[in-house]
């Protein structure tokens, strides 16, 4: 697997975090993977529409509609792959898909936390690695996937340990780690199932 480090799309520097604070899409009496679709196929668009055919490279080979999903709020997160392939076919200005069912697979990894969690150790680093509970993989596309780690932070708080956590996992992530694909974004998430905090991969 190729580690995704080219630049250039405007918000898109490696390893900075995001705060997930774009608000929210309007709700909808749809299922929640063709809302997140519609509204990553919107927010495609006007990255169409503002920057013309160009987009469709840019947020296809660069991950771009991958990391604009994190900072789409809780719109991409009903489906956070649904979102994706909504905004990628947006940027492309090709008709609408809707998928038939939700997008996003999630895949517990704990072999690959193990490595991590000894890699971590080694550098001396236990006191972060060992909040982590559980890594899972989470396939958006084809080929692009995120990272998430969950960990034994309470709710709202943890916000320094969960940045060097995410930090700490981005440095060890070098290559494919087993995996095909392109790992875009690494999200820890805290006791509750919420995002603490992400960075790009």
């Amino acid at each position: 697997m190729t580690v995704a480090a080219l630049a250039g799309l405007a918000g898109c520097g490696t390893g900075q975090p995001f705060d997930g604070s774009a608000p929210e899409s309007r709700s909808s009496s749809a299922p929640g993977y063709i809302a997140a679709y519609r509204a990553g196929y919107a927010a495609g668009k006007a990255v169409y529409d503002s920057s013309g055919k160009g987009a469709a490279v840019r947020e296809t080979v660069w991950g771009g509609c991958t990391r604009r999903a994190l900072q789409a709020g809780s719109a991409a997160e009903m489906d956070r792959g649904s979102w994706v392939q909504g905004c990628l076919s947006g940027v492309a200005n090709a008709p609408e898909q809707l998928p038939t069912g939700p997008v996003t697979k999630r895949t517990t990894n704990a072999e690959m936390l193990e490595r991590f969690r000894a890699w971590a150790r080694g550098k001396g680093e236990a006191q972060e690695v060992d909040h982590a509970r559980m890594l899972v993989t989470v396939q958006l596309t084809e080929r692009d996937y995120d990272v998430e780690l969950s960990t034994d932070y309470p709710a709202g708080s943890g916000k320094p340990g969960s940045e060097a956590l995410a930090h700490s996992f981005v440095q060890w992530w070098v290559g494919d780690r087993g995996r095909d694909g392109t790992a875009r974004n690494v999200l820890v998430l805290g006791a509750d199932g919420k995002r603490l905090t992400a960075q790009r991969i």
